[in-house]
């Protein structure tokens, strides 16, 4: 049975006045990505990326499903501290065949953000259309996100390095920790942390790859179907920018006490790019 929890509707008045507070904000995002720029205005980059998922679970509580984004941006100046300050605009998307009611989502985002080493933190105006209970989910987000990767082979002493047969040892995290006005979602975070073996190149620089990872995901708002964390063990196959993997995972769902476990197919891509250089 899928939960429908109550929420607060937002007024009208509530939505002016947020669009208010963040219309320069969004009237720059929208010129910067969208507007020819005047040839006296230097930006730095015209970052932008795209990553995707698509996923199949064994277990019915999750089923089929896909999630992502697109985004473009320009880096405009960078502040003392070797700061970078950003502004973009996103698309992103998820779905999923098994309760679906406050997970499958859709719609842009308008905003900005600063940007230092792995650290990104942004306030933007987003449009998230929820179709499964036929609402709009519309206000500002603040969030802070983060991603690490590393070679865990790179750092050991010569001697070890050389003593193992392995072409890597690849690891990474990514996290988002946010807060959106409209009480649908709430404060939440997300993310995973990855320690993988690269085992060995096979024709084609396609890598074999074997990993465990510790994900997790929670919000205040709506939380009984998609809060999760737990463990996975798993296999992959990667070339260029693509991800083709399987794993076992365990994940409980604390809304409903109730745990999922079983396989995860999937297949998963990255890929990014600065328009500026391409020109």
């Amino acid at each position: 049975m899928l939960f429908c929890a109550a929420r607060r509707r937002v007024t009208l008045k509530e939505k002016r006045n947020a669009i208010r507070t963040f219309s320069v904000a969004a009237a720059l995002a929208v010129c910067g990505v969208l507007c020819p720029q005047p040839r006296a205005l230097a930006v730095q980059a015209l970052p932008g990326s795209t990553w995707g998922q698509v996923t199949y679970q064994t277990d019915k509580l999750i089923g089929a499903g896909t999630m992502g984004t697109l985004n473009q941006g320009i880096d405009w100046v960078t502040l003392p501290g070797d700061i970078t300050f950003n502004t973009f605009a996103e698309f992103d998307y998820r779905f999923r065949s098994g309760n679906h009611a406050f997970y499958n989502m859709y719609g842009p985002f308008l905003g900005m953000e600063l940007r230092k080493s792995i650290f990104h933190l942004g306030a933007g105006y987003y449009w998230q259309r929820y179709p499964g209970i036929n609402d709009t989910s519309n206000g500002m987000e603040f969030y802070l996100s983060w991603f690490q990767g590393w070679d865990l082979k790179t750092r050991l002493p010569g001697g070890i390095q050389n003593s193992l047969k392995v072409k890597g040892l690849s690891g990474s995290t990514w996290g988002r920790a946010g807060y959106q006005t409209d009480e649908l979602v709430g404060a939440g975070a997300m993310g995973y942390v990855n320690q993988g073996i690269d085992w060995f190149t096979l024709p084609g620089q396609i890598t074999f790859n074997t990993y465990v990872e510790f994900y997790y995901r929670f919000r205040s708002g709506n939380h009984d179907f998609y809060n999760a964390y737990g463990p996975t063990i798993g296999l992959e196959f990667q070339k260029s920018v693509f991800r083709l993997g399987a794993g076992y995972y365990w994940e409980r769902y604390p809304g409903i006490n109730d745990t999922s476990n079983g396989l995860r197919f999937y297949l998963t891509w990255f890929q990014d790019w600065d328009l500026k250089r391409t020109k």
